[in-house]
């Protein structure tokens, strides 16, 4: 199920290196070190993964998805997102290749499929704080608590 999450305006370049950035902020919160990891979404769109360690023995049907996507390359959304392997976390590590231009805006869409956990606001919160360290600021408000449990 995919659901509008909030809109954000970009404050500096955003690269590959920023975009690791925030997967190490986030797989520094204790609430998840137990549950998954966050790494770049391979998929053509671009976003962020939660990789669930429940699905390790799941077939693909069984898998949980949960990702916070940026929508580039399928709606007016700016951006250039670049081919996603198994040793991204290393390969994008002090890369400089811009994924975001300075003053661009865009909105955030929030991805669950197969049973994973749903967003909640709190949630949002710890990926606004996330975005901030490196310059992605939410713009507008958060989805609301009822749209969030659809």
């Amino acid at each position: 199920m995919k659901y509008n999450g909030f809109k954000v305006n970009i404050e500096k370049d955003i690269t590959k290196d920023d975009i690791i950035t925030i997967c190490k902020l986030l797989n520094s919160i204790d609430q998840y070190s137990n549950s998954c990891e966050f790494v770049p979404a391979p998929t053509r769109g671009g976003g962020i993964l939660y990789k669930f360690k429940h699905n390790q023995n799941k077939e693909n049907d069984d898998k949980w998805y949960k990702a916070v996507r940026f929508g580039i390359n399928y709606t007016a959304n700016p951006g250039k997102w670049y081919w996603v392997n198994q040793n991204v976390m290393s390969e994008w590590s002090g890369n400089d290749d811009i994924i975001f231009n300075r003053d661009d805006k865009f909105s955030i869409d929030l991805m669950i499929y197969n049973g994973a956990p749903k967003f909640t606001l709190d949630e949002l919160k710890m990926w606004e704080e996330c975005f901030n360290e490196i310059g992605i600021v939410r713009v507008g408000k958060y989805p609301s608590k009822k749209s969030l449990q659809l």
